[in-house]
Parts: C-alpha cells; sequence; structure tokens
C-alpha cells in the first residue's frame, strides 16, 4: 500500500484527546467571579464544545471520574481510564494506551476550556498534509499571552519519549523539549484556539464576554 493511500483518510491517523477533571470541581480559579454551579456548567460546556466539533478524527477523553465517562460517551469520545493525579502525568500514563490500541499517526492534546474551537479542523489539515520526519513532528499552539499551550500535536513515535511540561511557561518548555527531541516544531497561530477561560480577567476580555451568554446561560455581563 502506497503511503498516501495508507494516509487518505485522516480520521484513522489523528486522535483528539480531551483530559477533564471532574466537572465539581473545575474552574476553582473563577470562584471569585462564579458559583460552583456557573463553574461546573461552563466547564462542561466548553469541553462538550471542543469535543462536539464536526473534525474528521478518533477523539478520546483523559479522566478519573465516573460522571466524565459518562458525558465523553455520550459525546462520541472514548473515555481512557487513568489512575494518575496531575494533567502531566495523567497524560504520560493515558497517551501510551491511546497510540498501542488505536491507529493514530498524531496525538492532539486539546484544553477542554477552549470556548473558540473553531480552528480546530485547521490544524488537522496541517496535521494531515505535514510529512513526518525521521525524529517526529511537533505542533503548537499558544494561548493568547505566549505562555500555555491551549494544543499540542505530537507524531505517535514520540509517545514514551516525550515529557510533557504543562504549568506556567509550557510553551516555551515545550519548544526546548521538542528541541531535545531534534523534532520539526510547527507553530500555529490562532486568534481562536489561543483563548482560554482561566482567570476572572479572561471573562472580561470582549471576544470572551461576547460568547459567554451561549456557554453560561446565567451569565450577567458587569
Amino acid at each position: 500500500m502506497s503511503h498516501s493511500t495508507a494516509h487518505s483518510d485522516v480520521s484513522r491517523h489523528v486522535a483528539l484527546v480531551v483530559p477533564v477533571r471532574g466537572f465539581d470541581d473545575a474552574k476553582s480559579r473563577l470562584s471569585a467571579s462564579l458559583s460552583p454551579i456557573q463553574r461546573r456548567t461552563l466547564a462542561q460546556n466548553c469541553a462538550t464544545g471542543v469535543l462536539r466539533r464536526h473534525v474528521p478524527c478518533l477523539k478520546f477523553v483523559v479522566c478519573d471520574d465516573d460522571e466524565v465517562e459518562t458525558w465523553a460517551r455520550n459525546c462520541d469520545a472514548i473515555p481512557i481510564r487513568v489512575e494518575s493525579r496531575g494533567l502531566n502525568a495523567s497524560l504520560h500514563e493515558a497517551t501510551p494506551l491511546i497510540v498501542e490500541k488505536y491507529p493514530a499517526d498524531m496525538l492532539m492534546i486539546v484544553h477542554a476550556d477552549l470556548p473558540l474551537p473553531n480552528e480546530l479542523d485547521q490544524v488537522i489539515a496541517v496535521l494531515q498534509s505535514a510529512r513526518d520526519d525521521d525524529n517526529g513532528r511537533v505542533l503548537i499552539n499558544p494561548d493568547r499571552h505566549r505562555d500555555g499551550t491551549n494544543v499540542l500535536a505530537l507524531s505517535s513515535s514520540l509517545i514514551g519519549k516525550w515529557q510533557f511540561a504543562y504549568g506556567e511557561n509550557s510553551f516555551t518548555h515545550h519548544q526546548h523539549e521538542a528541541h531535545r527531541l531534534n523534532c520539526h516544531v510547527d507553530i500555529f497561530e490562532s486568534t481562536y484556539l489561543g483563548f482560554d477561560i482561566d482567570t476572572s480577567d479572561d471573562l472580561q476580555h470582549p471576544v470572551i464576554a461576547n460568547i459567554l451568554p451561549t456557554l453560561l446561560p446565567d451569565w450577567i455581563r458587569t
């Protein structure tokens, strides 16, 4: 089978991986602005929006929670249960399970709190058209502050070698990790995917404030 034929159907070769913690304790940094019920609603609606984008790929949810597992199945995603705590440890546990059991050339790890996941299909198109190199390929979409990593795509050949470094300055740390492994790195600049909702200041940003009523029906803009 030729290389082009083997990769003609991207749905067999890209895995969308969305880590999701329990909804009840989500978005604690917004506690000064939103009630617990509002934080739960916002977290679940953002995550649902990410998973229900009509993008041609396998979809997985990394979780350690029964409710999230059921929710993931309702969103037509495959739940990957982990024992590890924390984002980095959970991904180090989950990603080898995914590449071992499912056909995927690239894993695309996407934060669950992106309110505007409009350009995920464009990321997949980039991954589909980009040729892997001998050492693997990495794509990074930073947040709008160029501090965090909102989308991280990795060649499956890197799983087991790659060290996830989510947290402060993860955009820089992930670039350094790609260079450590001598990988080709693409930086995907996206106005939409650069937005996330972490702090009370984020709620006041005009772009986010304009769409909050769709994610949080009882939101009243101040």
